[in-house]
């Protein structure tokens, strides 16, 4: 599947009123100068408010009498579509196709930049909850995609922006139902092409307050999104923008999306949120290796937010939303900015590659439990474990869990943990071979002696900040409760500063079972540089017998790497995620050898970028 490479678009001349202030040449314009710089694909937004501005028809007493546009007394439309609108859109597609470039469709558009633009008639209502918006909603995908759907540029239908922005539904029974209605609406109307999610911000259902959930959505989309912006992110901009944090943002949420979900997974919109937060240098850097990470880590496309400046414009949301107005990748003059250049780069680069890559392989599975922040010990897991040299999926401890030989649990938190059913099947696996990793916060695990090995003598709860040493390296963590324990049968690999068993391992019929005494990756999420530390150790020393099954060993062990195998041998992605240009050299495995370099060089590393090889067996 071709890698889509491209930004989200609203036209230079008037953002989100572009269909009222419709210009085609500026649009020709805009859409010429994107394709030349290696835009392929364009998210665009048909504006709800303007493509459907039915408002109520009312008597005497504010009785209602029924629904028009445009103070038509019988609408010429029977979808409340304004049919000038429509035809704008279709000239827009017109120039989309001159110049080759495929548009993925936001439907309902309610939300953008910090504005609700909704129909006059559904003022005031929950636009998710509403059943009137839920009939004009599918009046409109139906009216919409009728008049559209045999129009080649558009390559799928988005269900809108940050739907989940528009309303506040009760829980994820009424939000499941919405996605239900608006993904079957469009696929009624147009099964030949995928429904893209167009919403961020999803969680795992494990809290009565996670109302828009991955697996919910999972169930009726063919490709789910994130948003992934350092700016807005959770434990994200504790950082610089140019950090490891950071620069791994968008990849381990990315991952976590659709390895939950089930399905590809689009980083439909990112970016740096304009020269107040970085410099446009700095952006191009990030944009360049948040390229390879997706690419390399299996996201279906790149989309930056978004093609132009706002910042002359006086339109509503733009008078008073100063985040929104310096985003673009063109100037106002129409020059690429370097996040544009960098963009051309890659894509001219990928466009000479011969070939497609593999999906990478995996090390581990990270295995995300009830009741704790799942998000942000699957994000500090990702990072943690790219360190070490490994590479990690996702799965959720509620549903069957993908077979491995090593298990990651981190930072498991109180009581409900996961169902007895799946946390059996696990511990089968473990007694047929498989490694097990636990780290702890304040929790119950029942078996606690069989399983790690430890007999606990007590307990008390204190926010403690202690250290360890594991084979030399100093690992500093902190514990809202601790655990007092003796070994029975584990073989204790670190004491902490209180003399406790920290790091243990037990034989479990034929698998292991590490034990961490303190939830390691939770400790990470809110501390800023957090990752200078040690921390990282703790998965480089317990799972190196995984690492060495991997073809290369790198002598730089700052380099992040993903193996992707074919049959005749491994392309390698070897990312350098730091501000530093780092020297690497490779140790082959007996029966390896060097093919093929088809981006940077052996030895070396620019800052923020990959080296992407291929080595074959003998």
């Amino acid at each position: 599947m071709e890698f889509i490479l491209g930004c989200n678009y609203w036209a230079s001349n008037a953002g989100a009123d572009m269909w009222r202030d419709f210009d085609i040449e500026c649009i020709d314009k805009d859409v010429k100068i994107l394709s030349e710089n290696g835009v392929k694909y364009m998210r665009v937004f048909p504006n709800w408010r303007d493509f459907q501005p039915v408002e109520p028809l009312l008597g005497g007493r504010g009785a209602m009498l029924g629904y028009t546009i445009k103070e038509q007394p019988i609408p010429d439309n029977p979808y409340y579509l304004d049919n000038d609108m429509l035809d704008e859109f279709s000239q827009f597609l017109d120039v989309c196709k001159k110049y080759d470039i495929k548009v993925i469709v936001g439907l309902i558009t309610g939300w953008m930049s910090g504005r609700l633009f909704v129909p006059p008639a559904l003022y005031g209502q929950d636009v998710v909850a509403s059943l009137t918006a839920q009939y004009f909603e599918q009046l409109f995908i139906k009216g919409f995609i009728e008049r559209f759907r045999d129009r080649n540029e558009i390559y799928a239908w988005d269900l809108g922006n940050e739907c989940n922005v528009t309303g506040s539904a009760k829980n994820r029974w009424e939000t499941a139902s919405w996605v239900a209605m608006i993904a079957n609406a469009i696929k009624a109307a147009d099964s030949s092409r995928p429904v893209i999610s167009g919403l961020s911000g999803l969680s795992l259902p494990d809290k009565a307050d996670n109302k828009w959930t991955i697996p919910d959505h999972s169930l009726y989309i063919d490709m789910l999104t994130t948003h992934p912006y350092p700016f807005w992110g959770q434990f994200t901009a504790i950082d610089q923008t140019l950090s490891l944090r950071t620069t791994m943002h968008a990849t381990a949420q990315n991952k976590l999306y659709a390895e939950i979900g089930g399905k590809p997974c689009l980083a439909e919109e990112i970016g740096t949120m304009g020269p107040s937060v970085c410099s446009e240098e700095r952006a191009a850097d990030f944009l360049r290796i948040n390229l390879f990470s997706l690419w390399a880590n299996g996201a279906s496309g790149v989309m930056w937010w978004c093609a132009h400046e706002q910042d002359e414009l006086e339109s509503n949301p733009y008078s008073y939303q100063m985040v929104e107005r310096e985003l673009g990748m063109l100037y106002n003059d129409h020059s690429p900015k370097p996040v544009l250049t960098q963009m051309k780069s890659f894509a001219s680069w990928l466009n000479k590659l011969d070939f497609e890559l593999p999906e990478a392989q995996t090390d581990a599975v990270c295995v995300l439990t009830r009741t704790q922040n799942q998000w942000g010990v699957a994000y500090m897991t990702h990072v943690l474990a790219g360190m070490a040299g490994l590479n990690c999926r996702f799965a959720y401890g509620d549903d069957k869990l993908p077979n491995s030989d090593l298990y990651i649990m981190p930072s498991i938190k109180s009581i409900q943990i996961m169902p007895k059913k799946r946390f059996d099947e696990l511990l089968q696996r473990v007694s047929l071979g498989a490694d097990l990793y636990i780290s702890v916060d304040n929790s119950i695990l029942s078996g606690f002696e069989g399983l790690t090995g430890l007999k606990v003598i007590d307990s008390y709860v204190c926010n403690e900040s202690l250290t360890a040493v594991l084979n030399g390296k100093t690992i500093k963590f902190s514990r809202p409760r601790t655990v007092m324990t003796e070994p029975t049968t584990a073989t204790v690999l670190a004491y902490d500063s209180k003399n406790i068993p920290f790091i243990s391992v037990n034989r479990y019929g034929k698998g292991r079972v590490f034990y961490v005494g303190a939830p390691i990756e939770w400790n990470l999420v809110e501390k800023h540089n957090a990752f200078e530390g040690n921390t990282y150790a703790v998965y480089s020393e317990l799972f190196a017998d995984h690492i060495r099954r991997h073809p290369i060993e790198f002598s730089n062990k700052d380099i992040i790497a993903t193996y992707h195998p074919t049959a005749d041998g491994v392309f390698v992605v070897a990312l350098n995620h730091y501000g530093e240009e780092k020297d690497f050299s490779v140790e082959l495995k007996e029966g390896y050898s060097l093919s093929e370099i088809y981006y940077g060089s052996m030895g070396k590393i620019k800052p923020y970028d990959a080296c992407v090889f291929k080595i074959v067996k003998k």
